[in-house]
């Protein structure tokens, strides 16, 4: 009778184990894969502001205000920025705050250099989620 109740504590304990030690992976590759996708998303939305860099190569710091293109993932996934590293989500916000920043910005030729640093912000950011 003592050797019975024993496997039946032993197994439930045993069991309890297991089952929490698999919810615990299955949490954990959710977690991951959604970090995945979510510096997959943001890096196919940073490539999609090439164009900043060739206009501002050009010259075009007037055109370069009026072009900016809203920001989509940005804006949709605020809210799952805390999967990403520290870094990553600091040079995100830096990127994105100089982006909104150039939306309709006045007297853009007084400030060359602080829209150089928009392209500046982008590649940090890329490199950030690319490591």
């Amino acid at each position: 009778m003592l050797e019975t109740a024993t496997g039946f504590v032993l197994g439930a304990v045993i069991g309890a184990i297991a089952t929490a030690l698999g919810s615990y992976l299955l949490y954990w590759k959710r977690e991951r894969d959604a970090t995945r996708r979510l510096r997959l998303a943001f890096v196919e939305e940073l490539r999609s502001y090439d164009y900043l860099d060739d206009i501002v190569d050009a010259g075009g710091y007037e055109r370069v205000t009026t072009r900016v293109e809203h920001p989509v993932i940005y804006e949709s996934a605020a809210g799952d920025l805390g999967l990403l590293t520290e870094g990553e989500i600091g040079d995100l916000v830096a990127f994105y705050s100089s982006l909104y920043w150039l939306e309709d910005l006045e007297d853009p030729e007084d400030k060359k250099d602080r829209i150089v640093d928009v392209i500046d912000h982008r590649q940090a950011a890329l490199e950030a989620l690319e490591r």
